[in-house]
């Protein structure tokens, strides 16, 4: 077995770098107007109006995080996350309306998670259809795995663990585990 190697300096002053930039970047959101309570960490991520974002103490949001919202002057569009909320690489928040996210709440890496969608009226072009948003609602204490994709409408239930991969297109009670594309019922969170 091989001991672990220390760290090389140019490591070091890299992740110095690193940390440096990202602070500079957060401070950045901050004076564009995000809300963050303390005890958050935000990682590098993309948001184009800071100012419709709240995000709840003790968050975790990882690096590549894309918060998108389509009506930023729209004073009822925002995106809320709780307290102790994590947000894991490369997930991607598309908000037309409302998305809310309760306390404790964990969303692994590479989920969607999108209010908005579009009509499909058969005597309109395809490009020129009417969007369509629903507020999204997850409630405190739920655990949504790597890669899920959550749709407009939808209230997650406290409690309830989606399993990876799965697409939410309808509402879930409390306390559930839901899996599969589209999510269906797998049995009662003991």
């Amino acid at each position: 077995m091989t001991a672990m190697k220390q760290p090389t300096k140019l490591a070091l002053v890299f992740n110095k770098i690193q940390n440096f930039t990202n602070k500079i970047s957060v401070f950045s959101l901050k004076i564009r107007g995000l809300q963050y309570g303390k005890g958050t960490r935000i990682g590098k991520v993309r948001c184009d109006w800071p100012n419709k974002i709240i995000l709840g103490s003790n968050c975790e949001i990882q690096d590549d995080v894309d918060f998108r919202l389509w009506q930023p002057f729209n004073d009822n569009s925002y995106i809320k996350l709780g307290e102790k909320v994590f947000i894991g690489h490369a997930c991607e928040f598309v908000c037309n309306s409302k998305i809310i996210i309760g306390n404790n709440c964990l969303i692994a890496s590479k989920c969607t998670i999108n209010d908005t969608g579009h009509e499909f009226n058969r005597n309109s072009y395809i490009n020129s259809q009417a969007i369509t948003s629903k507020e999204i609602n997850i409630e405190d204490d739920v655990w949504i795995g790597t890669s899920c994709v959550i749709l407009q409408g939808v209230t997650i239930g406290q409690g309830s663990v989606i399993a990876a991969g799965s697409l939410v297109n309808k509402c879930i009670p409390p306390y559930e585990i839901w899996a599969g594309v589209p999510a269906r019922f797998i049995k009662k969170r003991m």
